[in-house]
């Protein structure tokens, strides 16, 4: 801890007073979401109970009671499948983003924004950023509410750098008290350094050095005094480098159960504090802060308890549904405070001032249970993102799910009714024994209109002996209002069947399958557009935090658009610019499917416009249009001789043009036109002439010189470059000459067919030395 007692009481003062604010309202939201969590676990059959202030497994009250209504109870958990057809159709993928320069004239600003793209992509893989996105959603549904915490993390697994180390020597040395400058110690020895022939102008000077006993400035060349003093300095000197752990930037989503922020809040501009909260093994907080060890008590007699309850409310609401009612024994509540500046003013103004002092940017201050153990100081805005909805006044709004509650439980219901309605449908028959012989009956073998002997009682007739139980039967209504109810279910969550792949109403041909998806995505463009800009606006934050923390030049592995390994560096030199802004890299539009993608690749292909369909069989997309027909082994023509240059691009890359002497004919046509001889430069991989796809493979060379790998090897491996290049002109020139002899066979071929067409030609055989003109 590093602030003294009375700060650690005043920013503790601070915490409790918001920690206590809108009790009652958050009691009621901590009751709605638990409730929606237990649904989507699959507990649906619960109720409330006002004395333990706790949702009851219903199932479980009753298993020892004599009913058997627990019998008649499977629930089918339409609540989580609506739900996850919702979040499925919004995690097709995860919005992109794409960096601004603040000044478009700026080099270094347009350097910066290109690095800036690169460390978006890093903090997308380090964040294992489609999950992300996926709890995100699942929170959306569930809570509501949902926040991102933005933090970087130091860890040896991220990687290492080696950091000088520097200690302050304290020195002496003599100073020019003109210029400031060191002096060494031989100016002030007595000798004259030689000069070679020393003429008349050095003579003056020479004298006031040796005749008159001064000293000069070997800088500025003054005069100094010959019984001037050695000065102290302290100067920095390395002793040795240590290697520390490099940093990552982390995210992580939480709902309004472990993150508490007003409820009167409009935005987020309009949060004093925000109070993170949650529950973990007390050796875990032993571990991050040793300092309370002497606080912790595992018997409860003093500090912290092992398995106390903080917050019973709070830790119930964020307790696994698996506990079932019970409680971890061994877990403490961690609240993590986050506090602006104007926080402070609920405290006298001598103590808002001393706290301002302090945290001119707010604090954040951990408290274990009741027990203060650490702050700083550190902005709210910087480390949380909450998410913004445009259609509702305040930042806690009604989670989608709780439009599905009565959905789930009018299901339960039918399917219970159901049940018993089929079990009851069996009838049962009740007959007299005086007028059938129930032993006999049972010994007799049941014969399909077999005659069996009975007695019907005096004045009575036989069918008198026998009495049948009425059956129960569904109402015709049942079912009718059951899908009703599934329809009213999906129009209210925007779960549409075509969302998830179920009948539609009409005449179900593909057309009308795909406008009807496409209605239904329409449905959720809301979400989709808030969820978006959220997640750029997290991107706005974890940008900036990753660059801040950088230490030394970062380097990642990529694959490219033909799958090819590169090295992706970002640079430090590259991060002197400003970024202006962060948005997103595409439009707003709902991500399309698999299925879409093959719809729109089948429909440019039967435009049959040429350019579209050159685009469309380049060397870069041909992988991609056979992934999105779905052809996994569909050969396509010309990927081998793709695959095969890709490669060997990768050889050339890794080595040098190979530089070979100039031929003699090279040199007499040098020395005619008065030129130096310059020496042979050739591939370090030769081409094939006769088996290459020449022109294809060119193409994919120069496909890979002005990409971005391409581009960087250029400056950083210029022999590399230079290979490849060389490599694509014999590639050319190997195709010239192919087309020369193609040519050249065509005009014999030609020749030999008008020779052949003259009268008697063919009759007249060529011979071997017949002269064909194939110049012209």
């Amino acid at each position: 801890m590093k602030t003294d007692k009375r700060i650690q009481d005043l920013l503790k003062q601070v915490a409790d007073h918001f920690d206590q604010e809108d009790r009652a309202v958050r009691e009621r939201q901590l009751r709605d979401w638990r409730r929606l969590k237990l649904l989507w676990e699959g507990f649906t059959r619960i109720w409330y109970s006002e004395v333990a202030h706790d949702w009851r497994i219903w199932d479980e009250n009753v298993v020892n009671s004599d009913t058997d209504q627990e019998f008649y109870d499977k629930p089918i958990n339409v609540f989580r499948a609506y739900l996850e057809s919702i979040i499925a159709a919004l995690s097709v993928t995860v919005p992109g983003i794409k960096c601004y320069p603040d000044d478009a004239e700026n080099p270094l600003d347009l350097m910066t924004a290109k690095a800036g793209d690169k460390i978006g992509l890093l903090i997308f893989r380090h964040n294992d950023a489609p999950l992300l996105f996926l709890h995100a959603l699942y929170i959306v549904v569930t809570e509501g509410m949902v926040a991102c915490y933005s933090y970087p993390k130091e860890d040896e697994k991220y990687g290492t750098f080696k950091e000088d180390k520097y200690e302050d020597q304290t020195e002496e040395a003599y100073v020019c008290p003109y210029c400031g400058s060191q002096i060494v110690d031989e100016v002030f020895l007595d000798r004259l350094e030689d000069e070679y022939m020393p003429n008349e102008d050095s003579a003056p000077l020479h004298d006031v050095i040796v005749n008159q006993g001064k000293k000069m400035c070997p800088q500025c060349a003054s005069l100094l005094d010959p019984n001037l003093q050695k000065s102290q300095f302290t100067v920095s000197r390395l002793v040795g480098t240590t290697n520390k752990p490099k940093s990552r930037i982390c995210l992580e989503c939480y709902g309004g159960t472990y993150v508490k922020v007003p409820s009167y809040a409009r935005r987020q501009e309009d949060i004093p504090y925000l109070i993170f909260s949650y529950e973990t093994h007390y050796s875990n907080v032993l571990a991050r802060y040793p300092d309370l060890r002497k606080d912790f008590s595992a018997s409860g007699k003093s500090g912290i308890v092992a398995g106390g309850l903080y917050e019973p409310y709070e830790q119930w609401a964020r307790l696994s549904p698996q506990y079932r009612g019970e409680y971890p024994i061994n877990n403490v509540t961690v609240r993590n405070c986050w506090l602006r500046p104007s926080a402070f003013e609920i405290l006298p103004e001598e103590d808002a001032a001393l706290l301002k002092k302090h945290y001119p940017d707010g604090a954040k201050i951990v408290l274990i249970n009741d027990l203060y153990a650490d702050d700083e100081n550190e902005s709210l805005d910087d480390c949380w993102t909450i998410m913004q909805d445009p259609m509702a006044d305040y930042i806690h709004k009604r989670p989608m799910g709780s439009l599905l509650v009565n959905v789930q439980e009018i299901t339960s219901d039918i399917i219970s009714l159901v049940l018993q309605t089929i079990e009851h449908g069996i009838s049962q028959t009740f007959a007299d024994p005086s007028t059938l012989n129930f032993e006999q009956y049972r010994q007799t073998e049941v014969i399909p209109g077999g005659v069996y002997p009975a007695t019907a009682k005096s004045g009575k007739s036989l069918g008198d002996g026998f009495f049948e139980t009425k059956t129960a039967t569904l109402s015709s209504e049942v079912l009718p209002f059951f899908q009703q109810v599934q329809q009213l279910g999906q129009m209210a969550s925007g779960a549409l069947p075509s969302l998830f792949g179920g009948q539609i109403e009409g005449s179900k041909t593909a057309s009308e399958y795909s406008m009807s998806r496409a209605q239904a995505l329409q449905r959720l463009q809301n979400t989709w557009r808030m969820v978006t800009f959220w997640w750029k606006n997290i991107y706005g934050k974890a940008i900036p935090m990753y660059i801040k923390e950088m230490k030394e030049d970062e380097r990642s592995v990529e694959v490219d658009e033909r799958g090819n390994f590169i090295n992706v560096f970002v640079r430090i030199a590259e991060l002197e610019g400003k970024i202006g802004r962060i948005e997103l890299e595409s439009n707003e539009n709902l991500p399309i499917t698999w299925s879409q993608r093959k719809d729109v690749y089948m429909k440019l292909l039967e435009i049959q416009n040429p350019l579209i369909i050159e685009g469309l069989t380049a060397p870069e997309n041909l992988k991609n249009l056979a992934e999105a027909i779905g052809l996994g082994d569909f050969v396509i023509p010309g990927q081998n001789d793709v695959d095969k240059q890709l490669e060997e691009i990768m050889i050339l890359v890794n080595s040098e043009p190979i530089v070979q002497p100039p031929s003699d004919e090279d040199i007499v046509m040098a020395m005619a036109s008065g030129q130096e001889p310059q020496p042979i430069e050739l591939p370090s991989v030769e081409i094939d002439y006769d088996i290459d796809k020449h022109d294809l493979e060119a193409e994919v060379c120069r496909s890979h010189l002005v990409s971005p790998a391409g581009r960087l090897e250029k400056t950083e491996n210029p022999a590399g470059y230079k290979n490849v290049l060389l490599h694509m002109k014999a590639h050319l020139d190997a195709s010239k000459q192919k087309a020369l002899e193609e040519m050249q066979m065509q005009m014999a071929a030609q020749v030999e067919t008008a020779k052949m067409a003259e009268p008697g030609g063919s009759n007249q055989p060529l011979t071997e030395n017949a002269n064909v003109n194939t110049e012209s």
